[in-house]
């Protein structure tokens, strides 16, 4: 595959190539261009020659656009998910459920396109006429993670492309075919050359040049906490607007007036909802005194019978991680928790799987300590720590212990201990029973570590536009 710049698609400048593995089996899944600080200068500078044209167009035309695009994707939607499967690794029914999510919130932007406002004059008795007009940003640029690809960049692209902005995407370099084969649609659906560029790329060789380029007004990133600070840090000098969506540890909290099986049940099927590679998965089951171990009982119960397989398997319920990085880091994890006294029970995985895959068996860990180290941290995995809890209040107290801040839950029959705990629970969204759903229609981000700035929602029009007062005298 090539990257997207203009009106072309193109090898990088220096010819490098970089080959993206299944995770499955370490077989060969494609190649793209290794682009660099010239692949970025070349896409930025297209994207402001298309700006010029995009930003003029009446905000109806640009929403007909991404509806046209969105019409392509679900069309194609079963090869798209077949793209994203092979790269990433996910079962390929929730890669269709991710290249369907994202021809909904193309839709979604779409239909929101009537509610920017051109802007308002209203006469000023001593000032004359006042006007306020609201202007698109420019160039703007997003960098995504691996997890989510398709989904991620379509709450980027659909934002920044209906305000009239254009935009520079980079995908992570572990799985940026899905995200490519989204823009070549678009193009075909109709998206003008240079509106959406494509440079794929390892962070250090095209993200840095990306975050730096003097003719970039604005930054959306979703990833590491470490990597979000280090992007606020670099451009702290040069005014740009930035989103950092960075992570998240959160809790599910489970009273005790709701069934432990049915919690137990959902609570396994949220964690292994993309082999637990969601920064909205629940990371933390705090669970009354009351019904804990009926919780775990039932955790002991269906743990094993999980099956781990390929993505292309219907019959795997979870694939493999998508990297061996990734499933290192949840393999400390799990020994860490042992050592502070964690027991562990751990899923198995079938004969017959490529030994190069970089599978995980999901683990479940009772017996956590409330102040464990391992646990004020980001598990990506298949990891499910159960944590007991007195009564709400001590539930509360551990949930908001983390410097996370990205989303958290309360299961509960009781609208009282509903929202006592949603008003008292550090995240920027709160679900009550019912975890990690995200409509384009409300807005998305995290407090303390987890970020800030608003993804979705209305919050996109201030996020990518700005406000210009024009007064004039009469």
């Amino acid at each position: 595959m090539q990257m997207m710049i203009g009106d072309q698609f193109t090898e990088s400048v220096s010819g490098e190539r970089t080959r993206i593995e299944n995770p499955a089996d370490g077989t060969p899944a494609g190649e793209v261009p290794s682009g660099g600080a010239e692949d970025v200068r070349l896409a930025v500078e297209a994207a402001g020659e298309a700006f010029l044209r995009w930003s003029e167009l009446p905000n109806s035309h640009r929403g007909i656009t991404l509806f046209r695009s969105a019409e392509l994707i679900r069309r194609e939607a079963d090869r798209l998910a077949l793209i994203l499967t092979t790269e990433q690794g996910k079962p390929l029914r929730e890669a269709k459920d991710e290249v369907l999510g994202a021809a909904a919130v193309f839709e979604y932007y779409a239909g929101s396109a009537s509610l920017i406002t051109a802007g308002y004059s209203e006469r000023l008795p001593r000032y004359g006429y006042g006007m306020v007009q609201r202007k698109p940003l420019g160039v703007c640029a997003a960098i995504i993670p691996w997890n989510m690809p398709v989904l991620i960049a379509a709450w980027k692209i659909g934002a920044a492309l209906v305000t009239g902005n254009t935009l520079v995407l980079k995908p992570s370099i572990q799985a940026p075919m899905a995200v490519l084969a989204v823009g070549e649609a678009m193009q075909r659906s109709g998206l003008p050359p240079g509106v959406l560029n494509i440079v794929t790329g390892n962070g250090a060789d095209a993200g840095d040049p990306l975050i730096r380029h003097d003719a970039v007004r604005k930054i959306s990133f979703t990833g590491s906490i470490e990597t979000g600070q280090a992007i606020a840090g670099a451009t702290a000098g040069t005014m740009k607007r930035l989103t950092l969506e960075l992570g998240g540890n959160d809790p599910m909290i489970i009273c005790s007036d709701v069934d432990p099986v049915a919690a137990a049940d959902a609570a396994l099927a949220l964690r292994l909802y993309n082999c637990g590679q969601i920064c909205t998965s629940p990371k933390r089951m705090i669970v009354m005194d009351e019904i804990h171990d009926a919780f775990v009982s039932r955790l002991q119960q269906t743990i094993p019978e999980v099956v781990i397989g390929d993505g292309t398997n219907p019959a795997s319920r979870i694939g493999p991680l998508n990297n061996e990085t990734g499933r290192a880091g949840v393999e400390d994890a799990i020994l860490r928790l042992e050592d502070e006294g964690a027991r562990i029970l751990r899923g198995k995985i079938p004969g017959g799987l490529s030994q190069k895959g970089f599978f995980c068996p999901p683990a479940l860990a009772t017996g956590c300590a409330d102040d464990s180290r391992v646990l004020s941290e980001e598990i990506f995995g298949p990891v499910i720590p159960v944590i007991r809890a007195g009564d709400l209040d001590e539930a509360i107290d551990s949930a908001n212990s983390t410097r996370f801040g990205l989303g958290a839950s309360i299961w509960t029959q009781q609208i009282n201990t509903a929202e006592q705990a949603a008003e008292a629970l550090e995240a920027g969204i709160v679900w009550v029973n019912q975890h990690m759903k995200l409509p384009p229609e409300v807005p998305f981000g995290g407090v303390k570590g987890s970020g800030f700035g608003r993804e979705n929602g209305l919050s996109f029009i201030d996020a990518y536009t700005e406000e210009k007062t024009i007064l004039i005298s009469r």
